[in-house]
């Protein structure tokens, strides 16, 4: 039974071979997330590894702990001196590195503009090559406050020489550092793309405006347990901090790093399952016709005394073949596209990744997934072999019997229902959280759909046979009763594509809405302009830069925070809400933001059934514990469920954090001139604090949203692609079984365009079908998921009719591109030959 599966699989490749790359291209997908996730963690283990390779024990805060107020450090001199006394400590001494901050090109100002990329870190310089983890390599180490030594990569990168000087703005401002030397960070410089520099201790403590240490480095004595030294250090210890080896501390930063990682295989994995899904459809097409196909050698088998199990597992023997190979291309291919994106990003990032191998991660899910996808895919085709009746299938010409769609409507229909039940329950119930009902609505709404597809597509293909034929003649007609020939056939076909633009119209829909929405904010929006930090948060100074500035009428200050209530850490956003009372408009809460007061406003969700207005609540901080009134409800606009303005948030928080700052403009004063000169003050002092105009931010906000929209879709082209592979499968398959009756076309003077054409339109039908059915589909559970979240302040409604026009005609396209080989295949049919077939 083995032997007789593989020899049918090598005698009939081609009709396989579109299977096995749709199952490949799901399989690619991801076991190339797991071989770049893979490199990506084993350069960054890399990287800790020569962080802490030369130290044996750091004193750092407890990231258990509760975190200190901004503006102080867990760790001082005298925290220094104590550990030094420990037995077994050889030396230690205390390091500060500050990472919020930007090293200027030699313009002043912030490369790429200062948006993303690596960062600049600043460490603070000891002398001890051990503890400063960097070797000398030429110059001076730096011994005076605003000397600095930088990598060796770093320097040459940016053209430096020694005794240059630099800037580095954080939020005190610029530094201004020169440059006196080299150095080379642990054994090959392996900074991942980072800038490093190295200045005194007090140059570090000025940039980032704190007066003690974040960590103490730790050399044992000869012969000393580093684990029983760091227990010995812990007494001595000011509360939340702690001794840790530094063999646990790459561990632990390891762990984090792929536990990060594994949210980033999760999300592949949702589209590699969704393109799996699809692929399964053409699995099962391909399958059922293979049966349909082999129907009297099947039938040969059993009369010869095969049984109906070995059938069975015959066919499914050939899955497992097939998947086997298929998923062995998948890693194949998944190894090839990890290799190009890690080259690709290494161009502009710098060296982040180790070794691009595949682990056994990979494998596991590669083979996994495709095997078994296969393997469930060709269940039922195999099932359905195992139940032919030896005479019933000698008596058959290649055709098996035609199963009514009954079952298939019913349980479609039920789906379909309880599907629109979830969604009504969702937008009209009133409640909590209706988007979930919503969407396990629209999971049933596709499967029923991609049941009922069947029933849907014989009519259309009754009412498409005269439009077809009226302008494409006999060949227009003879594509639509194909299509209605085989209608479950052709609804598969046609329902793997409808899931694919289903996925896509619904992240268009919800896209759009969501830019809708941010028009609709900044349109309503009392605020011309709005400061962000590129890099870091606002500096007080920037603040005050911009109110100073001839045509601003105001400056409103926002920032964030946490604290906690009733035991569970919520975030808190303070503002000036004095003069912010008209930049939210109706999306800030019940009243104006200027009768906040010296209350705290909460959002419904916050407020549940046991809070109300004029109830108190206790919020402890991390600079003091406050009993609040609750003066009014927030909109979730605001982005917190707990609101307060500056000074009791400076109250709670201490010294905050600056995020964004809302700036009007006088009148009499043109916006555009305003915001040069706020820009040309700032540009000496805060060069990474960015001022755009409310039309700017609104477009940054939306390219945002771009961005993450061509995520998707290119996350689900390999969906689209499997998709339009099973329409180029079916009909492959479909012209092998009609064979005969081609030639019989042919003969009867059919010409070989003819027959082209004919192919071509039931592939552009087929593909046009699942299109549109999946617009329809996407765009009502897209503009359902809108208004279920329009509590979440999403409130903008938009269709992205744009979209979907282009969407029909991408359909149209891939229809005809779809349609070459199977339509080459039938135009090219010897005419005697395909007369003398079986099928």
């Amino acid at each position: 039974m083995f032997r007789l599966a593989i020899k049918n699989v090598r005698h009939n490749p081609r009709r396989l071979i579109l299977t096995a790359i749709a199952v490949a291209l799901g399989v690619a997908l991801v076991s190339a997330t797991h071989i770049f996730t893979g490199a990506l963690s084993s350069g960054f283990n890399a990287l800790f590894n020569d962080i802490y390779d030369s130290v044996d024990v750091i004193v750092e805060p407890d990231p258990d702990a509760e975190d200190l107020p901004l503006g102080t450090s867990a760790l001082h001199d005298e925290d220094v001196d104590a550990v030094r006394g420990v037995d077994g400590v050889a030396t230690a001494e205390g390091s500060l590195t500050f990472q919020m901050g930007v090293l200027l090109d030699a313009d002043g100002g912030a490369p790429g503009g200062g948006q993303g990329g690596p960062p600049s870190l600043v460490i603070s310089w000891s002398g001890d090559a051990d503890l400063d983890g960097a070797t000398l390599v030429d110059g001076a180490g730096p011994s005076a406050p605003g000397e600095a030594v930088i990598d060796v990569d770093s320097f040459e990168s940016r053209k430096l020489a020694i005794g240059d000087t630099v800037g580095y703005a954080s939020e005190v401002g610029v530094t201004e550092l020169t440059i006196t030397g080299t150095v080379k960070f642990g054994d090959n410089n392996n900074t991942q793309g980072a800038t490093l520099l190295w200045a005194p201790i007090d140059t570090v403590r000025t940039i980032a405006a704190v007066d003690g240490f974040d960590s103490i480095q730790v050399l044992v004595a000869d012969g000393a347990d580093p684990n029983a030294v760091a227990e010995g250090i812990a007494p001595v210890l000011p509360d939340a901090t702690r001794a840790i080896t530094a063999e646990d501390k790459v561990k632990e930063q390891v762990e984090q790093f792929d536990q990060a990682l594994t949210y980033v295989n999760i999300f592949t994995l949702v589209f590699a399952l969704i393109a799996l899904f699809v692929g399964a459809y053409i699995i099962v097409n391909t399958f059922r016709i293979i049966v349909t196909q082999r129907t009297r050698e099947l039938g040969l088998l059993r009369a010869i005394g095969m049984k109906g199990s070995q059938v069975r597992n015959m066919i499914l023997v050939e899955a497992v073949v097939i998947g086997f190979v298929a998923a062995t291309l998948g890693i194949l291919m998944g190894w090839v596209l990890a290799l190009g994106l890690t080259a690709l990003i290494e161009v502009g990032a710098g060296d982040l990744f180790g070794p691009t191998t595949i682990p056994p991660d990979a494998l596991i899910w590669g083979y996994g997934l495709g095997m078994v996808v296969t393997l469930v895919a060709a269940l039922q085709p195999a099932i359905h072999a195992a139940r032919i009746a030896p005479m019933e299938a000698l008596r058959e010409s290649g055709t098996a019997s035609r199963k009514p769609l009954k079952t298939r409507n019913i349980v479609g229909g039920a789906m379909g229902l309880i599907g629109a039940v979830l969604f009504v329950i969702g937008l009209v119930a009133g409640l909590p959280n209706p988007a979930v009902y919503v969407g396990l609505g629209a999971v049933l709404l596709i499967l029923g759909a991609t049941l009922l597809a069947a029933q849907v597509l014989v009519p259309l293909a009754y009412g498409l046979r005269g439009v077809l034929s009226r302008v494409f003649g006999i060949d227009g007609k003879l594509a639509s009763n194909n299509i209605r020939r085989e209608p479950r056939r052709s609804a598969n076909t046609a329902a793997a594509l409808m899931i694919g633009v289903t996925l896509l119209a619904i992240i268009s829909t919800f896209t759009a809405s969501l830019k809708s929405t941010i028009n609709d904010a900044f349109g309503s929006s009392e605020a011309d302009m709005y400061a962000i930090a590129l890099s870091t948060f606002i500096p007080q100074g920037a603040v005050d830069i911009i109110s100073e500035t001839e045509g601003v009428e105001w400056a409103g200050r926002e920032a964030q925070g946490v604290v906690t209530y009733d035991g569970d850490d919520q975030n808190l956003w303070i503002m000036d809400s004095d003069v912010l009372g008209g930049v939210y408009g109706d999306q800030a809460g019940d009243r104006d933001l200027s009768e906040l007061g010296d209350g705290v406003w909460a959002t419904p969700v916050f407020l549940g059934e046991d809070l109300a207005v004029g109830d108190e609540i206790t919020l402890d901080g991390a600079a003091s514990t406050q009993t609040l009134e609750i003066t009014g409800v927030a909109g979730d606009a605001i982005g917190a469920p707990l609101v307060v303005n500056w000074p009791t948030g400076e109250e709670l928080i201490g010294q905050l954090q600056i995020v964004q700052v809302s700036i009007a403009v006088e009148d009499g004063y043109e916006v555009a001139d305003v915001q040069t000169a706020i820009m040309d003050a700032l540009a000496t002092e805060y060069p990474l604090v960015d001022v755009q105009t409310a039309d700017q931010t609104a477009q940054f906000a939306k390219g945002i949203i771009d961005i993450f929209l061509n995520i998707i879709t290119v996350m689900l082209a390999a969906a689209l692609i499997i998709a339009v592979l099973g329409v180029a499968n079916t009909l492959l398959l479909s012209v092998t079984e009609r064979t005969r009756e081609i030639g019989l076309l042919r003969a009867v003077g059919l010409r070989r365009s003819s027959v082209w054409r004919m192919i071509t339109l039931e592939s552009v039908v087929m593909a046009l079908f699942g299109t549109v059915l999946g617009m329809i589909l996407g765009v009502s559970i897209g503009s359902a998921l809108v208004i279920s979240l329009e509590d979440q302040g999403i409130t903008g409604f938009s269709i992205p009719w744009f979209s979907l026009i282009i969407y029909t005609v991408i359909a149209i396209i891939a229809g005809i591109v779809a349609a070459i080989w199977p339509a080459f295949r039938a135009s090219r049919l010897d005419i005697l030959k395909a007369i003398a077939a079986d099928g």
